[in-house]
């Protein structure tokens, strides 16, 4: 039996690791292999949801992706409406 910790535990210990978050709400660890985290309670209650690790290079892309579209549908509204004045 190997005495190395399993990725599992691994990725576990590095969300509990209150070092690995950024502001509270930002996941940063190279030795978590997850894309896609648990948020953490805060203030005693449960939340709902995920958040990205953003050491894994797809995070960061997937979050350009999602920030990208986000600005090209506020500029096509702006323009449709500036359009109808």
């Amino acid at each position: 039996m190997s005495d190395q910790p399993s990725q599992e535990e691994i990725n576990e210990n590095e969300w509990m690791d209150p070092a690995n978050w950024r502001a509270g709400i930002f996941y940063y660890s190279e030795k978590d292999s997850r894309f896609w985290v648990p948020k953490r309670m805060m203030f005693g209650r449960r939340r709902f949801g995920g958040t990205p690790n953003f050491a894994q290079d797809s995070a960061r892309k997937f979050m350009m992706i999602v920030i990208g579209v986000c600005v090209l549908v506020f500029l096509v509204v702006v323009s449709l409406e500036n359009s109808y004045r």
